[in-house]
């Protein structure tokens, strides 16, 4: 230990003395340091406690949320449903739906309007002009291959059929049968591009008939008369209405949707014109296909549906060949004969025997809480009300005890892992002579004592009011055992498990278990509580510790540095003596060898 003096001369304590000043400094501080290694022992234990405090803590968090989880009434009550032709029809249920079983009669799926253009030259491009779409439905209950018929008299003039002049027609076929086959051959030999055929009977009558989904359009010219049935000016079978704003998913207003228009260039292909549509936004989504022969146009409805249906319009007549107005144009474009044209319809399906229409393979709002998807029909042969062999479907919708056993053996897990915590740190190991880091706490012994109370209380107000008779069973050691066949037996009697868990008396002593457990903690665990009580008292013991380790540190170097004073005065002190000791030993040598 070294100084340097005022006068800059090395100095270092014991010199002046020859005493070993460092040691004995050393060795004094050690001693007023004794204390330190207690207080250490003491932070070491007192950490660990506070370590398994939170272990504890946590557990009894872990087990007030399995609690919370379980004690309110709602979450307990689930539906589960089947469908018992799972390729026909699947089926969804809320906690809202109400157990029940019906039958369902799939007789016909929803579909998207879809049509196709004439092949064009592959790559090539289609004309220029403007595409109008717009979207609405397609009315052809008139067609589907039922016969429209053209009764007498019929006087001279011309027929047109589909946009196809059949030529002039003479004679009254009451009185001129021969002459009305005549009439008949002439028209399926010039209509036949139409979709139409022909009879006549020898009582007069002319029967026109198309193949299914194909229009009829009759005009009358010169004098001929269309009657009984057919007008001479309208169509009985394709009759077009636009859609409203309100038919489209999402729905806005009852406004008709105007026209979507599209342009087509001069060098556009039948790629670039179905880009174009799609891009568009009309509800309708084109693709080019190429079926070998040349390029097709394929739209279809962006949605099923009878009211998603389209019309595409065009006054231009190098696009004639994309029109589809079988109302107005007849027999035209994609509406050509032998052209495959799918209207667009809606699901059709009976729940119970009532029978029930969506625009979509969904039926959300027919049973509340139920939705039901539409795969595929169960209906054989089926061509309008009343008809088809029927096949159906058997759905149930039935109580889910699931969650509430879900409830239980989760509460019963939390509870048993707290449990081996708190015997593990409150026992007493005779064998080893060791103790529980928390033997004989009363905090920690009286959250034990507490909850195995509240197992053996009572839940008024259910069939069942012990834990035990639902089959949670308190063992010896304090822990929770399941009896399965007990817990299955509740779960499947009406409401006896959920009541015993949430039943709300408003008396701490009778609620139900989930109730007891839950307050419990939350009691436990809030500010005041008997865990957050002892989780404080135990950092404050640590942090006094902390206190008293600082202080014991505060007063050794307190001492170090008074010892340090008090040796570098006492060495200041024995050098001087040193020095006149030396000096008067000099004097006397001096004296002595003067008086010799």
């Amino acid at each position: 230990m070294s100084t340097i003096s005022n006068t800059g001369t090395l100095s270092s304590a014991g010199i002046g003395s020859g005493l070993n000043v460092t040691s004995i400094v050393s060795q004094l501080v050690a001693l007023e340091k004794a204390p330190l290694t207690l207080l250490g022992t003491q932070a070491t234990a007192e950490q660990a406690q506070i370590s398994s405090f939170g272990q504890i803590q946590s557990q009894i968090s872990a087990l007030t949320d399995a609690a919370t989880a379980m004690s309110n009434p709602t979450a307990w009550t689930a539906s589960k449903a089947s469908s018992s032709n799972t390729a026909a029809a699947s089926i969804t249920a809320t906690n809202s739906a109400q157990p029940a079983s019906f039958s369902l009669d799939v007789d016909a799926l929803a579909t998207q309007q879809s049509i196709s253009s004439a092949p064009v030259t592959t790559g090539g491009p289609v004309g220029s002009g403007t595409l109008s779409f717009q979207l609405g439905t397609w009315n052809t209950s008139s067609a589907g291959g039922a016969a429209a018929t053209i009764s007498t008299p019929l006087t001279a003039g011309g027929l047109t059929i589909n946009g196809i002049a059949v030529g002039a027609v003479a004679g009254t076929f009451a009185t001129l049968p021969t002459q009305g086959n005549a009439v008949a051959a002439a028209i399926n030999l010039v209509s036949g591009q139409s979709g139409v055929t022909a009879t006549s009977s020898p009582s007069g009558v002319l029967t026109l008939s198309t193949a299914p989904g194909r229009p009829i359009n009759v005009v009358a010219t010169a004098g001929a008369t269309a009657a009984s049935g057919l007008s001479s000016s309208t169509s009985t079978a394709a009759i077009f209405v636009p859609a409203t704003a309100a038919a489209v998913p999402p729905a806005t207003t009852g406004a008709v949707l105007p026209p979507v228009t599209v342009t087509v260039g001069a060098t556009d292909t039948v790629a670039a014109i179905a880009s174009k549509i799609n891009a568009a936004g009309a509800g309708v989504v084109a693709t080019a296909f190429n079926d070998g022969s040349g390029d097709r146009l394929m739209l279809s409805a962006q949605n099923t549906g009878a009211a998603m249906g389209f019309r595409v319009q065009s006054a231009d007549a190098p696009l004639a060949g994309l029109v589809f107005d079988p109302q107005n144009n007849p027999g035209a474009g994609m509406a050509t004969a032998g052209i495959p044209v799918q209207y667009g319809q809606d699901a059709k399906a009976r729940i119970n025997g009532i029978a029930v229409t969506s625009n979509s393979n969904t039926l959300a709002s027919n049973i509340p809480g139920v939705t039901i998807n539409l795969l595929a029909t169960t209906t054989t042969g089926y061509a309008g009300p009343g008809t088809g062999v029927l096949s159906p479907a058997t759905l149930n919708i039935s109580t889910d005890v699931t969650p509430g056993v879900g409830f239980v053996q989760s509460f019963v897990t939390a509870y048993n892992t707290l449990n081996t915590t708190l015997n593990s740190m409150t026992k007493y190991d005779a064998a080893t002579q060791t103790a529980g880091m928390f033997q004989g706490d009363s905090a920690v012994v009286g959250i034990q004592n507490v909850m195995r109370r509240m197992l053996g209380s009572t839940s008024m107000g259910a069939s069942s009011q012990y834990l035990s008779d639902v089959g949670v069973e308190l063992q010896v050691d304090g822990s929770l055992n399941l009896n399965t066949t007990k817990l299955s037996t509740a779960a499947n009697n009406g409401t006896t498990l959920r009541q015993l868990f949430t039943n709300n008396n408003n008396n701490p002593a009778t609620n139900g278990f989930a109730l007891k457990f839950r307050d419990f903690g939350k009691a436990a665990l809030g500010i005041g509580g008997m865990v957050t009580n002892e989780a404080t008292a135990l950092s404050a013991v640590l942090a006094d510790n902390a206190k008293q380790q600082t202080a014991v540190n505060d007063r050794a170097t307190a001492l170090q540095t008074q010892l340090q004073a008090q040796y570098s005065a006492l060495d200041a002190q024995m050098a001087s003596l040193n020095a006149l000791n030396a000096y008067v030993t000099q004097q006397v040598t001096q004296w002595n060898k003067s008086t010799a």
